[in-house]
């Protein structure tokens, strides 16, 4: 069965998603703010973290930016009543997987939820045989003064370590393996985040950018009307 915990300060939404989850075979655990839901997180394991942005103690991208850097990688949804951009772009950037917005529809809230677990075992899957098969040229990238170590999950450029989000380092690791091929943003979008909405593409864009400017605007290039692509000439 699998297993998510849900925390919102508010009791009535809480027991609604409760009640969904257990419908679509979860065993659900829950908490009321923040500080419970990273203590029940450090002892348990779940399938999935769903998180309200707006909680006591610590907010959801609060206990997202903790959990990630005890390198709990589990998929995190946050849910919150505001449509800002910007708060949703550092949700992201402090390592959840999926956002939306508390008028979305339940059967979409599942369905995402369902997604986001089914990708991370895929992940983890192909991880584990990667691993197991030891295949040096999958394991480390190397071009120019770009080092990534995708075993480690380490970035070196300069030669100096470079800081990534999970997020951040899963698209560049997913452009390396297929460089030369153009990816779509609706690609991306599908691949992380288990939809296709255009009016969603400004996350990738975003993302993108980030990466670029952290990479000094090399690599990454854009093909106008396409998407993106990564090219082994540092310029």
């Amino acid at each position: 069965m699998k297993r998510i915990l849900i925390a919102d300060d508010d009791r009535s939404i809480l027991t609604l998603l409760s009640f969904n989850f257990r419908q679509d075979d979860f065993e659900v655990m829950t908490a009321a703010n923040g500080k419970q839901a990273l203590d029940i997180a450090k002892k348990n394991p779940f399938d999935l973290i769903l998180l309200d942005l707006m909680m006591p103690e610590y907010n959801g991208i609060e206990v997202t930016e903790i959990l990630r850097k005890k390198e709990n990688y589990t998929p995190i949804l946050i849910l919150t009543a505001r449509d800002d951009d910007e708060v949703k772009l550092r949700g992201f950037q402090a390592g959840s997987d999926e956002y939306l917005d508390k008028s979305t529809p339940m059967k979409e809230i599942l369905v995402r939820a369902n997604a986001l677990i089914r990708r991370s075992q895929m992940y983890n899957k192909v991880a584990n045989i990667d691993s197991s098969q030891e295949v040096k040229s999958e394991v480390n990238y190397q071009n120019g003064e770009l080092l990534v170590d995708f075993q480690n999950k380490e970035i070196h450029f300069k030669g100096q370590p470079l800081d990534l989000t999970k997020r951040e380092f899963e698209i560049l690791e997913l452009l390396i393996h297929r460089k030369n091929e153009v990816v779509s943003r609706a690609e991306l979008l599908k691949h992380f985040w288990g939809i296709s909405d255009a009016a969603e593409t400004r996350t990738i864009d975003v993302l993108i950018s980030k990466i670029r400017k952290k990479l000094d605007n090399q690599y990454i290039k854009t093909k106008r009307g396409f998407g993106y692509t990564f090219k082994d000439e540092e310029n």
